[in-house]
């Protein structure tokens, strides 16, 4: 049986995203917001009682503020500090995680991130 744990987070502020634009400390603000709301969220939905390993699969279902499509990559990269904030939680480097599968839900108003954490026993190739 393969470990994991589940929990939502909220939607990435426009700021994250690669074509967000705006001051410096305004993006320093929401980065370190969405790493301590993950860091929150992860340890309240017990990662710690995940086994130790060397490598993590994150899949993150992104239910979008509106229709617009959203780009897999995009997303991706606006979960940096979401992913800082869960390796924190864990006690351990970002590099063990896996790149995260994304996957879209239908919009919901505000937006919403749901995660899942599995511990992965082979990691990933080329890694």
């Amino acid at each position: 049986m393969t470990a994991s744990v589940s929990f939502g987070l909220p939607f990435p502020a426009k700021i994250l995203w690669p074509n967000g634009r705006g001051h410096w400390a305004e993006k320093a603000r929401a980065v370190k917001s969405a790493r301590k709301a993950a860091w929150a969220a992860a340890l309240a939905a017990g990662v710690k009682s995940l086994p130790a390993s060397d490598a993590y699969a994150i899949a993150v279902t992104v239910y979008p503020k509106t229709r617009n499509a959203i780009d897999a990559d995009n997303a991706v990269a606006s979960l940096k500090a979401t992913l800082d904030g869960i390796a924190d939680a864990l006690g351990v480097d970002d590099r063990t995680f896996d790149t995260p599968s994304i996957s879209f839900g239908e919009p919901i108003k505000g937006g919403l991130l749901s995660l899942t954490l599995t511990v992965n026993p082979q990691p990933q190739s080329g890694e």
